[in-house]
């Protein structure tokens, strides 16, 4: 019998989480060679500081970087809220199988 509830949490949090990556990888690839470009003093920072320094870079560089922004900021957002699902329903769902588990062993 097919739990509905496991599926969507499993396609929410794993369409959330591959989007989420996605966008923060094309993000990096949009803003770390091109603040490189700009030297070492505004590469560097954006390098070595995770998402907020590739936003950082982004939003102070005009309306050129505009996109690769969004991406990371929406990006670090899809993420967020599949930590969430996993975290909050995650437990539940665990708990719900090793009972499920544990009455067919002793059924049986």
């Amino acid at each position: 019998m097919m739990d509905w509830g496991f599926f969507a949490f499993a396609v929410a949090s794993t369409l959330s989480l591959a989007a989420g990556g996605l966008l923060l990888l094309v993000g990096y690839i949009g803003t770390i060679p091109a603040a490189f470009s700009f030297g070492w003093k505004t590469g560097l920072p954006t390098l070595l500081f995770p998402v907020i320094g590739p936003v950082w870079f982004a939003l102070n560089h005009g309306p050129d970087f505009r996109r690769p922004a969004i991406q990371l900021i929406a990006g670090l957002a899809l993420v967020a809220v599949a930590s969430g699902l996993i975290l909050e329903f995650g437990p539940h769902f665990a708990e719900k199988m090793v009972a499920e588990m544990i009455a067919a062993e002793k059924a049986r």
